[in-house]
């Protein structure tokens, strides 16, 4: 049989199986169809990504839709592992199936509709029909062995493959190489602490200095200021003096002053009531020799 009939065979076995699972049920059938339907598919993956791709790249060369095959089978796998890890009886087995399938017949039939048309146009059928004989023969001992073993190694092998292309992997090794030097620099790190201290005393030194430098200029400061208040409080006490001998020397001139205008004051009073009393007798007198006259004038007239 041709190598491209008997994958196509593989893959109609697949579909079947699919459906008589999803129409399983007894819980005991379905678990026994699981089980074959992994251990078809695992084998199947197996023998296309260790005989009939490497063959139909020589010929076809280092196509896409071969690169892309290899990823979906990866795909498969992983969904498969989950299928495998429930109990047909758990509430997530269905959705688990489902994505299963939907994974596996994508494949199929791209598969079906590019790369086998291309390697059947390629290859010659007798080329085709050796190519056939050992992808059967390798299916019938994959099938043997299982599906456990083959997801195992599947699943290691691409889990590898992507911690090795994740970017920054090589670059995440590199510290531990230079873990030694790490711990060695505990020691090399003493010299810049004994510099650091050296520094700092050459700092407090000079802060010293600096603080020196600053209190003598502040001594002379407060010595000048102690001269400017010595020769305030000196002029300020002659300033005094002078004042209180001033004012000595007026007290005697306005009291003499004062006792000139009291004086004069005095005399003053004294002839202005000297003048009254002349006054005072004068105007007596006149009043007097007045009321004689008129009185010796009454008389007269009484007479007559």
């Amino acid at each position: 049989m041709k190598a491209t009939d008997l994958l196509k065979q593989h893959h109609r076995e697949v579909e079947e199986l699919f459906r008589e699972i999803e129409g399983a049920e007894d819980e005991d059938e379905r678990a026994s169809l699981r089980e074959e339907l992994a251990n078809a598919l695992a084998a199947h993956t197996s023998i296309e990504e260790e005989i009939f791709y490497p063959a139909a790249m020589e010929v076809l060369g280092p196509s896409g839709r071969i690169r892309e095959a290899f990823e979906e089978h990866a795909v498969a796998d992983f969904a498969l592992y989950r299928l495998m890890s429930v109990s047909v009886g758990d509430e997530t087995f269905s959705a688990k199936l489902g994505a299963l399938k939907d994974i596996v017949m994508n494949h199929v039939e791209e598969e079906e509709s590019e790369l086998l048309p291309q390697a059947e146009g390629e290859m010659e059928r007798e080329q085709l029909e050796q190519l056939g004989d050992r992808l059967q023969s390798r299916f019938t001992e994959r099938l043997a062995e299982g599906h456990r073993p083959i997801l195992e190694r599947s699943l290691g092998i691409a889990a590898r493959q992507v911690a090795a292309q994740a970017p920054g992997a090589k670059k995440a090794a590199a510290p531990r190489k230079r873990a030694p030097a790490k711990r060695a620099m505990p020691k090399r790190a003493a010299a810049p602490a004994k510099r650091g201290g050296a520094a700092a005393k050459r700092g407090g030194a000079a802060a010293k200095r600096g603080g020196a430098a600053k209190a003598a200029p502040a001594k002379r400061g407060a010595a000048a200021a102690q001269k400017r208040t010595g020769g305030a409080a000196a002029g300020g006490a002659s300033r005094t003096q002078s004042r209180k001998a001033a004012s000595t020397q007026k007290a005697p001139a306005a009291r003499g002053q004062g006792a000139s205008r009291t004086q004069s004051q005095s005399g003053g009073a004294a002839r202005g009531g000297q003048s009254g009393v002349r006054g005072g007798q004068k105007g007596m007198a006149r009043g007097g020799a007045r009321g004689q006259a008129v009185t010796a004038t009454r008389k007269q007239r009484a007479r007559g």
